[in-house]
C-alpha cells in the first residue's frame, strides 16, 4: 500500500507539472538575457480562453490562449497591469527611483505613453525637508472607460497644509481622474485611509455597478491600538465629492468613513487582494490567519445597495456573506487571484517547489451561486522564480 501511495504521489506531481522532469509538461517559450528559460504548460489540462498579462523580472508579458508568450516592455519596472473596457489599451505602473508613473500602451504592445507622473521636487518648510513626489499604484479603468482609479500618497501635502503636522499622511488613499485629463492637479478622493496603518490598496471598480469600488483597508483596532486590522471595503465612489467635509482621514476608525466592511474586524485574520467576478456578484480574495503558515483564496458574495449610507447597519449586511465564504485553494504564499472572463476559473500566483508561478483553478458553480474547486490546480508557467508575485496579473478576453 505504501509503495502504491508513493507511485500515486509521483503520478499526481507529473499531472500537475510539479515533478522534477518538466520536459513533458512545459514548452520553453522564451529565454531571458541571462539564459533563464520561461516555460508554459503545453498539456491539455492547461487550456484556457483569453489572454493573461503579468510581469516577469518587472517586464510586462502577454500569454495568449495558444500559449504564445510575448514580451511587451523592456528595461522598465512595470507592475499591476489592467485593461480598458474595450480591450484596446493596457494601463500599468512604472516605478522610478523615488516615485512612480501611470502609463498606457496598446494591448498588443507598442508605444508607451506616461499619462500621469508622480515625479516631484523636494522642498524645505519650517526646517523639514519634504517631497512632492508621489507613489502611484494599481490603476484601472471604470466600466464606461471615462475614469481611472488608483491608489496614491498624493494627499500628503494637503495633510500638512490642513493640519500643520510635520509627519505627512504617507498612507495611500484612493483617487480617480478623468481619462480626458489624467494628469490633473486635483484628483478626486474616493476613499480615505487611516493615518499610519498602511492605507488602502487593491482598488477596482465593481462591474455593472458604476459608482462602487472595492479595496483593502488597513487600520488599527480602536479597542487595541497595537493590533492591525486588514479588511476588504466596498464604497460609493461619489460620496466624498457629494458630501464635502463629511468624510476625512483619521486614526483607528475615529472619523466618518465611506467604506462598508465586507470582512470583519479580526486582528488574527487578514483578508486582502479582492477582485470582482465578471458579473460583480462575488469576490475572490486572499486570506491569512495567525493559526496557519499557509495562505488561502476564498470566494464570497457581495450584497448590492449597501454603500449609500455607510455605518454599522451597512457593515452588518456587508459582512454577512463572509460567514459562508467558500475556500478554493490553500498553500504556501497563495496570492493575487484573478477571474477568467467567463467567471468559471481562477488564476493565482503561488510558491511551489521553491518558486513562484501562475496556476489555474477551475470552478464549479451551483444553482445558489456557490463556488468550489473542480479537479486539481494546474501549474501554467515555469518562470524559474522570475514571475513577480507582488504585481497582480490580469485575465482578459
Amino acid at each position: 500500500m505504501l509503495a502504491l501511495l508513493v507511485l500515486l504521489a509521483f503520478s499526481l506531481q507529473g499531472c500537475l507539472g510539479i515533478g522534477n522532469d518538466k520536459s513533458n509538461t512545459f514548452d520553453t517559450k522564451q529565454t531571458t538575457k541571462d539564459g533563464t528559460s520561461i516555460g508554459i504548460n503545453k498539456t491539455d489540462q492547461a487550456v484556457f480562453s483569453g489572454k493573461f498579462y503579468f510581469t516577469i523580472d518587472r517586464n510586462l508579458y502577454e500569454l495568449d490562449s495558444q500559449r504564445n508568450l510575448k514580451q511587451l516592455t523592456q528595461g522598465l519596472d512595470v507592475r499591476d497591469p489592467a485593461i480598458s473596457p474595450d480591450g484596446k489599451q493596457l494601463i500599468f505602473v512604472i516605478r522610478r527611483g523615488d516615485y512612480s508613473d501611470i502609463a498606457t500602451m496598446p494591448a498588443e504592445g507598442g508605444k508607451i505613453k506616461v499619462i500621469r507622473s508622480g515625479q516631484g521636487s523636494y522642498y524645505n518648510i519650517d526646517g523639514f525637508v519634504k517631497s512632492r513626489a508621489n507613489w502611484i499604484g494599481q490603476p484601472s479603468f471604470s466600466a464606461d472607460g471615462k475614469s481611472i482609479l488608483f491608489a496614491s500618497d498624493f494627499g500628503k501635502e494637503n495633510w500638512y497644509q490642513a493640519t500643520g503636522q510635520n509627519a505627512p499622511l504617507l498612507d495611500p488613499q484612493v483617487f480617480t481622474v478623468p481619462v480626458s485629463d489624467p494628469g490633473t492637479d486635483t484628483p478626486q478622493y474616493v476613499a480615505y485611509s487611516d493615518y499610519g496603518a498602511g492605507g488602502d490598496r487593491d482598488v477596482a471598480f465593481r462591474p455593472n455597478t458604476p459608482k462602487e469600488i472595492i479595496y483593502t483597508h488597513y487600520t488599527y483596532d480602536p479597542k487595541n491600538s497595537s493590533n492591525l486590522l486588514t479588511q476588504i471595503y466596498l464604497a460609493d465612489s461619489t460620496l466624498i465629492a457629494n458630501n464635502p467635509y463629511k468624510y476625512r482621514p483619521g486614526v483607528a476608525k475615529s472619523q466618518p468613513d465611506t467604506g462598508v466592511a465586507l470582512t470583519p474586524e479580526d486582528s488574527n485574520v487578514r483578508n486582502y487582494q479582492p477582485i470582482f467576478s465578471p458579473t460583480g456578484d462575488s469576490i475572490a480574495y486572499t486570506r491569512s490567519e495567525n493559526t496557519s503558515d499557509q495562505l488561502s483564496i476564498y470566494v464570497q458574495k457581495v450584497p448590492k445597495g449597501i454603500t449609500a449610507t455607510p455605518g454599522d447597519a451597512a457593515d452588518q449586511q456587508g459582512t454577512t456573506p463572509y460567514k459562508s465564504a467558500q475556500l478554493i485553494v490553500k498553500g504556501q504564499y497563495v496570492c493575487q487571484p484573478v477571474w477568467s472572463p467567463d467567471g468559471k476559473s481562477l488564476a493565482y500566483i503561488t510558491y511551489t517547489n521553491g518558486a513562484f508561478d501562475l496556476w489555474l483553478a477551475h470552478l464549479n458553480v451551483d444553482t445558489k451561486g456557490n463556488y468550489k474547486l473542480t479537479g486539481n490546480p494546474i501549474q501554467l508557467t515555469d518562470t524559474n522564480n522570475r514571475i513577480n508575485a507582488d504585481s497582480r496579473p490580469i485575465w482578459v478576453k
